[in-house]
């Protein structure tokens, strides 16, 4: 059950002052590192940097499946050497090998739908922790005010080396520090989220509307002997259009 503001001015900091040794444990208990340490796995080792590899990876093998290429036609020099049947070769092996980064590009979106569910859970810890934390702050803020001397050295001089009062506010602004980071990993994990889904949005669109008209190209270009300029620019743009689509779904739509 979360504490109250409260509970804190009237009975755990007054028990600090009392005791004055345990000021440094004040508000220690308000962070869950265990998803801390998953929100950090999820950023930078979790499925959607490895969608944001998988679609990277996409791209740039379709420059070598770029249908312009087989449609030059060859020089008497490449002919002579069989330079044109190796471009051919290149593009059927790259056109071949793009259905099975497609798959496993597919496979990669699946798990970054699977993960957004566990964002949400980890958004909702750090929230709560952040919330609490601020709970901390304001309640020894509240009690500093409240109880100008608290803590403070005693009246009359005298040498005094443990000065509870500063050390409290020393802890309290900390904990401002801290509190400051988690919120920072929130609004973090917000854009992350929100990146993910737009990077899911934009990939399904293109591989549900631009891939089959892309491979019903190709295979018109690689199923005919003679390719017309028409079948060549209608392949090319169904190519562009495939590219184009790919690399703005690794757009970020904002940063912190």
């Amino acid at each position: 059950m979360p504490v109250t503001q409260a509970s804190l001015v009237q009975e755990a900091i007054p028990a600090l002052f009392r005791n004055p040794l345990t000021i440094a444990e004040y508000g220690s208990a308000q962070k869950d590192e265990k998803a801390v340490q998953e929100l950090d796995d999820l950023m930078q080792r979790g499925p959607v940097p490895k969608l944001a590899a998988a679609i990277a990876v996409i791209v740039a093998k379709l420059a070598e499946a770029d249908p312009r290429r087989i449609a030059k036609a060859p020089t008497w020099y490449g002919g002579l050497t069989g330079q044109a049947i190796e471009t051919k070769v290149v593009y059927e092996v790259a056109r071949r090998d793009l259905d099975g980064l497609i798959a496993s590009a597919a496979a990669a979106a699946q798990a970054v739908r699977d993960a957004l569910g566990l964002m949400d859970r980890l958004m909702a810890s750090q929230e709560a922790d952040a919330a609490e934390l601020q709970t901390h702050i304001d309640a020894g803020r509240q009690f500093l005010a409240d109880n100008p001397e608290a803590g403070a050295p005693p009246a009359g001089g005298g040498v005094e080396f443990d000065r509870p009062r500063e050390r409290f506010a020393r802890r309290l602004a900390n904990l401002a520090t801290l509190q400051s980071s988690q919120a920072m990993s929130v609004i973090q994990m917000r854009l992350t989220k929100a990146n993910a889904v737009d990077m899911l949005d934009r990939f399904t669109e293109t591989t549900e509307v631009l891939v089959p008209l892309w491979r019903q190209h190709t295979l018109n270009l690689t199923n005919t002997k003679n390719m017309n300029p028409a079948m060549v620019a209608e392949a090319a743009k169904a190519h562009e259009a495939l590219v184009r689509g790919l690399a703005q779904s690794l757009e970020p739509i904002g940063t912190i």
